[in-house]
């Protein structure tokens, strides 16, 4: 387990390349929400972009093939200042990015399931920890330690990681369907055609740890988001691979179905179930049409849909949040 703000450069040449490897890794659910506490001690003087569109400006296909690297200091720390937007850039990035960012992604040690990201319990206050003003970042030919105000606002995140990982690990929570093509489906409740692919694994919704009920509601939904963009950690280069992958997601969302919920009202219950039961129709018309379709094509098309739901969820969450 580790905190990921106390990694950030303080080397203004360093700060890009290292955000464009923090985009694309499992970790950037946890990094968004470490962010969230110390957020604006980032804000450039006089600059406060309020979408990913106005940070890359006329910069956005620069971005595209050589990473942000390409942006200036101050845009660069307007992600940190906005951490909402990173997670606009990795679905950017994921669709329309060049060989530069398929080479990240290939060179990633992604594991198969994100590791526990901070979260707070729902006896939490809400309420953020103080943190000083950061002073501007200061121009080093090496990385050098993040600054003590940073450093402490990462402890009191280490308290909280390393509290909800023990409740976590001592009571885990998850349903598998082992065998769909032996009952009925809830996203096919009649079973009047034929069954879709659909395989067990271990990463995604299927993920032992993917359901932790003892989270408020919106944290939950992040989480479940987090879960969905384990998609992207493996890339597979052929057509049988991205079926099976495909087949493996599919599954994801039947146990997403079957799962119980407890951390949602029934209302929420309800929506992420009708969703669910969308979303793995698209997955389905996704798998039927990899057959027909370039490889490429094909992947983009599944990146879509998954960016897609990814979205829906976390604007789920953020409205009962």
């Amino acid at each position: 387990m580790s905190i990921v703000i106390l990694e950030i450069p303080d080397s203004k040449e360093e700060l890009g390349p290292w955000l464009d490897r923090k985009v694309v890794d499992c970790q950037l659910g946890q990094f968004v929400k470490e962010l969230e506490f110390i957020s604006d001690d980032f804000n450039p003087p006089g600059y406060s972009p309020d979408s990913l569109e106005v940070i890359l400006g006329s910069d956005r296909e620069a971005v595209l093939d050589r990473g942000l690297k390409s942006l200036n200091y101050e845009q660069c720390a307007a992600f940190l200042a906005n951490p909402q937007m990173l997670l606009e850039l990795q679905e950017l990035v994921l669709i329309e990015g060049g060989n530069y960012w398929q080479n990240i992604l290939e060179q990633a040690e992604l594991p198969l399931s994100s590791p526990p990201r901070q979260k707070k319990t729902k006896s939490d206050s809400g309420t953020k920890p103080k943190v000083l003003v950061l002073q501007p970042i200061e121009e080093s030919p090496k990385r050098s330690k993040m600054p003590w105000i940073i450093s402490v606002a990462a402890l009191g995140l280490l308290a909280i990681v390393a509290y909800q990982y023990q409740v976590h690990v001592s009571n885990p929570v998850n349903s598998i369907v082992e065998n769909p093509n032996d009952k009925k489906s809830d996203s096919n409740p009649d079973n009047n055609s034929p069954a879709q692919t659909m395989l067990a694994s271990n990463w995604g919704w299927d993920s032992p740890d993917a359901f932790d009920n003892s989270l408020p509601p919106d944290d939950y939904l992040h989480e479940l988001a987090d879960a969905a963009g384990a998609w992207f950690n493996k890339r597979p280069d052929s057509t049988e691979g991205l079926k099976q992958r495909l087949a493996e997601f599919r599954h994801g969302c039947e146990t997403l179905l079957t799962a119980k919920h407890t951390a949602l009202s029934e209302d929420d219950r309800e929506w992420l179930r009708t969703h669910c039961k969308k979303w793995a129709g698209e997955i389905d018309q996704v798998l039927a049409d990899v057959e027909s379709k370039d490889i490429s094509e094909a992947q983009k098309q599944a990146d879509q849909t998954v960016n897609q739901l990814i979205r829906e969820i976390r604007l789920k969450a953020d409205e009962i949040a």
